[in-house]
Parts: structure tokens; C-alpha cells; sequence
């Protein structure tokens, strides 16, 4: 089983509010079906739709006034369409893709995933389906409110389902240095330079590469690894998805 993160900067393009890489997506639900992966998972970001309104209403942050109530109801609303799209893409490419609502699995505290019914993924999984799942406002505990990332989804349930690997698709190379050349592999001699190289964008209220080196650092503690692709190059989604050798950045798991 293969858990696929689809980056909110591969599936939109954030320069442009609401604007969906259709074509892209398609492609890459093509790619995706002709691999004919047993078993597949995917969480996908929230790039132009989700970040632009939690940005706006400051609900990264939890909620400290009432009129942020309604920056949650349309944080919600833009990637409920957003998942809805690409999902129809999938379908649309002979992908048994089913959505399932991110709010309605997992609860937070201090931003960190505090409870997580993940039952019906598994079941999904269990008779082939493809569930696919997204970053979104959930409920926190302590905050009210906090933004969820696809990145954090990807990391607890690769703790829990124990894929095969993890991919993460986005719209670099993989794990740059700070002379823009990519580091094929990250492991613990090499990761805290790994780290201090990456940045976060703006208007990323989710964490930017840094938050997924640090997800995936702890995913391969516990025995999981994954590579980082750029999946707007024709076929590295696909390779990858085959366990062929491609361009990206490896977190090696320590054996």
C-alpha cells in the first residue's frame, strides 16, 4: 500500500486564488491509473483554495474573535470543492476514488492531531477503493479551531496503516540545498542541514517544506519511508509509483 500526498501547489496554482490545475491533475490521475498501484491512499493540499481564506481570517491560529467563524465555514467550503474537483478528475480516469471529509475523522489540540477515527479509511482500503482525504480546518481542542495539514494527515496514518511508502508530489525536485541542487537522501547525519535549507513560502499557513522534512524525518523513525517528486514533470509521479529510480529526495528509514 502506497500513501500519495498531492501537493496544494501541484493541483492549484497559488499565485491565483481558487484557480485549479485541471489539466495537471489529470495527467496525474492517468499516471496514477496506468501504475495500477494495489492499494492506494491519497491526501491532496489545499493550496489556492484553502490557504488564501484561513490566511485571510487568521484561523491558523485558532479563534480569538467571532467573525473568524465565518473564515471557518468558507475555509471549509473552498476545500470541500477542491476535493470534490479532483476527485471527479479520478473518477473520470477509471479511479475508484472516494472522499472522505477530513473534519469528521480528526480532532486537534495545540495543532497536533489529538484523536483520528480513521476506520472508514481502512474499510475503503479494505474492499479497494482509493479514499482521499485533504488538509482542512478541524476542530481543536485547545485553539477552537486549527488548520489541519495534508502533511500531518499523511504522517499519522503511515504510523497507523504502515504503507509501503509515502509520496509526496510536489512542484520541486525534492529537498534543495542552498545552492538549489537536490539532496537525494535525508538521513540522520544529514538532516539537520536538510532542515535549516528549506523555508516556508508566504501565505503558507501550514508550514512549506520544512514541515514536511520534519513530518517525514519522524515518519522514517518509526519505520516508514518516502520520497519528495516533482510531480509537474511528465512520469516522476509514475516512476516513483513504481519504485522506479527518479529525480527527488529519499528519507531513508534506519535499519
Amino acid at each position: 500500500m502506497i500513501i500519495l500526498k498531492l501537493g496544494g501547489s501541484v493541483v492549484t496554482d497559488k499565485s491565483r486564488p481558487f484557480s485549479f490545475r485541471e489539466e495537471v491533475v489529470r495527467r496525474l490521475a492517468e499516471e496514477i491509473r496506468d501504475s495500477d498501484v494495489e492499494g492506494l491512499l491519497i491526501v491532496h493540499g489545499g493550496g489556492a483554495f484553502g490557504h488564501p481564506v484561513a490566511s485571510e481570517y487568521g484561523i491558523e491560529d485558532g479563534l480569538n474573535e467571532p467573525g473568524q467563524l465565518m473564515g471557518v465555514a468558507k475555509t471549509r467550503a473552498a476545500m470541500a470543492e477542491l476535493n470534490q474537483r479532483i476527485v471527479e478528475v479520478l473518477v473520470e480516469c477509471g479511479i475508484p476514488a472516494v472522499s472522505i471529509q477530513t473534519s469528521a475523522v480528526f480532532e486537534c489540540r495545540d495543532k497536533r492531531i489529538y484523536s483520528g477515527r480513521i476506520e472508514p479509511v481502512r474499510d475503503f482500503l479494505g474492499i479497494g477503493a482509493v479514499p482521499v482525504l485533504y488538509g482542512d480546518v478541524v476542530v481543536d481542542r485547545s485553539l477552537g479551531v486549527c488548520i489541519l495539514s495534508g502533511d500531518q494527515i499523511v504522517a499519522y496514518l503511515a504510523e497507523r496503516l504502515k504503507p509501503e511508502q509515502v509520496i509526496l508530489a510536489t512542484d520541486v525536485d525534492g529537498v534543495l540545498d542552498k545552492n538549489g541542487r537536490v539532496i537525494e537522501r535525508v538521513n540522520d547525519a544529514n538532516a539537520p542541514s536538510a532542515v535549516e535549507a528549506s523555508f516556508v513560502p508566504a501565505g503558507d499557513v501550514t508550514g512549506g517544506m520544512k514541515g514536511k522534512i520534519e513530518e517525514l524525518l519522524e515518519l522514517a523513525k518509526r519505520g516508514v519511508s518516502s520520497v519528495i517528486v516533482n510531480a509537474l514533470v511528465e512520469d516522476r509521479l509514475k516512476n516513483a509509483l513504481l519504485g522506479k529510480k527518479t529525480i527527488g529526495t529519499l528519507f531513508e528509514v534506519k535499519r
